[in-house]
């Protein structure tokens, strides 16, 4: 399965095999990212398009050109759905990341940064584009080693990087913080609580386990408060994540301090403390074997 993370940038700025271009049917430039693309990879591009699609290109379907003076080899332009002008079939917009993902496969590529397709004038709601682009990654056969969702604006990008750890979370390290979040508990508190914890399990995956559970509490409350943006006061209120809200109804969001101070810390320092204490020269020196 691909690696796939969520970046803060410019996609035209990504060092991958392709950027993917959310293009418009005639294939010859525009505005948002097409008209980007185009500017910065120079007349190559265009000439290319040209030659290539001079018919342009069907909705959902993707075609790739010449990479130009980006940093990547090619471009694959893909058109998604208008759903400003009425163009509202989901199977569209799944079918553009199915069909770049085939496209970047049939050239050989082994990593590909793309944007968040139709989510820009095209104005496909904004969390529906996020869980499209996810969840058909996800479901996508492919041999692509690296998928990268770019996002020029910041709150995009924070709603992304949620989204990934929830489908694509990360592999956590022998001894790691992040080992006491393999598993979920159950009952949860309220439905941004989930989002957190996947959040603070990619945190914490390759931190080592500290030498006590005051520590490893202080080390939980210090990253949850970063992440959420404000102390997890011991109060009943929720407290409201918009990167947690995927737009599902009621709690959608929401974080629980009572619950993150009464059961989900107190999970952690429990499995914390029953875990078996690091190998010899795991985390230090080696001691001597008694039995030597």
């Amino acid at each position: 399965m691909a690696t796939v993370t969520a970046v803060h940038g410019d996609i035209t700025e990504q060092r991958v095999d392709a950027i993917v271009n959310a293009a418009n049917r005639q294939m010859r430039g525009g505005g948002g990212v097409d008209g980007a693309i185009h500017r910065v990879g120079g007349r190559a591009i265009l000439a290319d398009c040209i030659a290539r699609f001079p018919d342009g290109l069907r909705t959902g379907d993707a075609g790739w050109t010449t990479g130009g003076d980006l940093p990547a080899t090619w471009v694959i332009h893909t058109v998604g759905p208008n759903y400003a002008a009425g163009e509202r079939d989901r199977s569209l917009l799944e079918s553009c990341y199915r069909r770049t993902l085939s496209v970047a496969d049939e050239l050989g590529a082994r990593s590909v940064a793309f944007p968040l397709i139709s989510a820009g004038v095209y104005a496909w709601p904004l969390n529906d584009a996020i869980a499209v682009a996810v969840e058909t990654i996800a479901r996508t056969s492919t041999r692509i080693d690296d998928v990268r969702l770019v996002s020029f604006n910041e709150e995009t990008h924070r709603r992304v990087h949620a989204q990934v750890f929830r489908q694509f979370p990360p592999e956590t390290a022998d001894g790691s913080i992040g080992r006491l979040f393999d598993r979920d508990p159950s009952p949860w508190g309220l439905r941004g609580d989930p989002y957190l914890w996947r959040a603070l399990r990619a945190h914490f995956a390759t931190t080592p386990l500290p030498p006590d559970a005051w520590e490893l509490e202080r080390l939980l409350r210090s990253a949850a408060e970063a992440i959420v943006g404000t102390p997890l006061a011991h109060k009943d209120e929720a407290l409201y994540v918009p990167e947690y809200d995927p737009g599902h109804g009621m709690s959608a969001g929401g974080i629980s301090p009572s619950w993150w101070n009464n059961t989900g810390i107190r999970i952690l320092i429990d499995r914390f403390e029953a875990s078996p204490p690091p190998r010899p020269g795991r985390n230090g020196p080696s001691e001597p074997d008694p039995s030597s």
